[in-house]
């Protein structure tokens, strides 16, 4: 079974941020300009390269399929209204990411409903997580992963799944969650000591049940 205190969260599920080049990100800066210049092709192409990101940001905070696709609907409705005041040469990243993790967080708070995840949704959270692995034993820990996950508060979730999952960061997700560099710092640093803890304990849960 796999190792908690050196899972690779961002290998296992496929989802690290590559860091891109200053060739990628002129690239980027382009097309940026192309949307800014009302190009609706241009803008489709946007989507298309950030819609897998909009939606498993939305759908760490919901944990519900539709409601992360209405997210992410609705976060590129707010791009495409503001994207003439965006600065080109800023990370526009890290701009979608704070405007989509505030929209989930707003949904989540407008709906009132708790974090649980209903029988049929861990079974498409699980089939949606296997596109990105290749054999069955990573697919089974990867469900692992999500089943700790949904133990931990918000406060400490979120900026795990950001910078071990999504890849930012400290200072990217200080700027997205506007915290200081200090306390998203200090909330990793106590997410990965309860991850681990309730790692070992499902890990030795399944042990026993094996026995």
């Amino acid at each position: 079974m796999a190792n908690a205190s050196s899972l690779p969260l961002r290998r296992l599920f496929g989802m690290a941020r590559s860091r891109r080049d200053p060739e990628l990100r002129t690239e980027e800066t382009a097309l940026l300009r192309r949307v800014q210049n009302r190009d609706e092709q241009a803008f489709d192409e946007l989507v298309q390269r950030y819609w897998k990101r909009a939606f498993w940001i939305a759908y760490d905070v919901l944990y519900d399929h539709d409601r992360a696709e209405d997210v992410a609907q609705e976060a590129f409705v707010k791009v495409h209204r503001a994207i003439h005041k965006f600065e080109l040469g800023r990370d526009f990243a890290s701009w979608m990411h704070r405007i989509t993790l505030n929209l989930a967080i707003d949904h989540r708070r407008r709906k009132q409903r708790d974090r649980s995840i209903v029988t049929d949704k861990v079974t498409e959270l699980v089939d949606a997580r296997k596109a990105y692995v290749e054999n069955e034993e990573q697919a089974a820990t990867i469900e692992r992963v999500e089943t700790v996950l949904q133990t931990l508060s918000d406060k400490y979730r979120t900026p795990l799944v950001m910078k071990d999952i999504d890849g930012l960061s400290v200072d990217e997700i200080a700027r997205i969650l506007d915290v200081s560099y200090s306390t998203v710092r200090w909330r990793l640093h106590k997410a990965r000591k309860v991850f681990r803890e309730r790692w070992t304990r499902l890990l030795r849960k399944e042990e026993r049940e094996l026995r």
